[in-house]
């Protein structure tokens, strides 16, 4: 019987992928009666880390983990539901900020508490476990 993996780092290559997948799918399923998605949550999170400051896009754009966010549309999104308001920056008005409402932020800490035991999903490993998963992804993005 012929593997569907040409060899280990084949199969790596895979697991990786179907466990993003399936963690990314477990807090989708925890974001739908918020009407957010994962994106949009962790783009409101960290506007409330800062808040009652503000973020541009460039500076939220960074600290987002995903590399490839159409961060445009998803301030747009955020915009609309009244989560997010833009802003002209006073000192410099080619400079665009991005904060959250006294509401918004409220709204924020309500959905936080969806994730209070977000680790649950990764709890039945062992701390020793944990930590060397931990050590080869992070060799794997640090090559």
């Amino acid at each position: 019987m012929e593997s569907q993996f040409r060899n280990e780092y084949h199969r790596l290559i895979i697991n990786l992928h179907k466990t993003d997948s399936y963690i990314f799918n477990h807090f989708q399923q925890k974001m739908a009666p918020f009407d957010l998605s994962v994106q949009q949550y962790k783009a409101l999170r960290l506007l409330s880390d800062v808040f009652p400051r503000s973020l541009t896009a460039g500076e939220l754009k960074e600290k987002m983990t995903d590399m490839n966010s159409d961060m445009t549309r998803l301030i747009d999104r955020l915009v609309a539901k009244n989560l997010v308001v833009r802003e002209v920056d006073s000192t410099n008005r080619r400079r665009v900020n991005l904060r959250l409402t006294e509401e918004s932020y409220q709204f924020v800490g309500r959905v936080a508490l969806e994730f209070r035991d977000f680790e649950s999903i990764v709890s039945h490993l062992t701390d020793e476990e944990a930590k060397t998963m931990n050590t080869l992804l992070d060799k794997i993005r640090n090559r």
